[in-house]
């Protein structure tokens, strides 16, 4: 069962490689499970446990590949909120922080009445 992709000229050069590796990943896997149905080496093995073995072997590879794509997609939720924070803080000076912009509200005892620090 092959799905032919469309010819869309607003892919990037990055989604036109991933859907040609994937399409190469499904062509090895079907290659690997012919192999393995049709190897003389498991030839004792009975057919129908040699179909379930590559069924899980696939289903393995699946998860494996569907993980990491889970995780890639958390780190860039991730990363996207990171960036949505605000960049300013909200942080008091402190006494001894003068050229700090808000340090003559915090501390009007130590300035004069023209602005001046005493």
């Amino acid at each position: 069962m092959t799905a032919q992709a469309t010819s869309n000229s607003s892919r990037t050069p990055f989604g036109k490689y991933l859907i040609r590796a994937a399409g190469r990943a499904g062509r090895l896997v079907n290659q690997l499970e012919t192999s393995v149905l049709h190897s003389p080496i498991l030839a004792k093995v009975p057919l129908g446990y040699r179909r379930v073995g590559m069924q899980i072997v696939k289903l393995m590879l699946m998860l494996a590949v569907a993980s990491v794509a889970f995780f890639l997609a958390i780190g860039m939720v991730a990363l996207w909120t990171l960036a949505a924070l605000p960049i300013k803080s909200d942080r008091q000076p402190r006494i001894y922080e003068v050229s700090h912009p808000q340090h003559q509200s915090k501390y009007p005892e130590m300035y004069d009445d023209n602005g001046s620090p005493r």
